[in-house]
């Protein structure tokens, strides 16, 4: 038998990682995911609301993400960009988006 993630598995392993979340509407957001509930009420620590073209219109720092609205919750690894070569988090890189 296949042994498939679930929803919520993948949003426990997210836990302290970041994330961009769509919300009905078209808005998005990208922050760290501090937590969730079974309703997909989000709380996003370090939050920035992103334009179409995923630039950063606004800092919003800590946010309640209502579960009603969520359309999808991505994870996303931060890179760093330096000397030619981009650092993921697990390569011990500093946290920077």
């Amino acid at each position: 038998m296949v042994d498939r993630s679930k929803p919520l598995d993948v949003l426990n392993k997210s836990l302290k990682s970041p994330v961009i979340v769509k919300l009905r509407g078209g808005r998005e957001f990208r922050g760290i995911l501090d937590g969730y509930d079974l309703h997909m009420n989000l709380v996003l620590s370090a939050a920035e609301e992103l334009s179409m073209d995923l630039s950063v219109t606004n800092v919003m720092g800590e946010i309640l993400v209502r579960g009603d609205n969520v359309v999808y919750v991505s994870p996303t690894e931060q890179k760093e960009q330096g000397k030619g070569e981009a650092k993921t988090k697990e390569q011990g890189a500093k946290e920077t988006w």
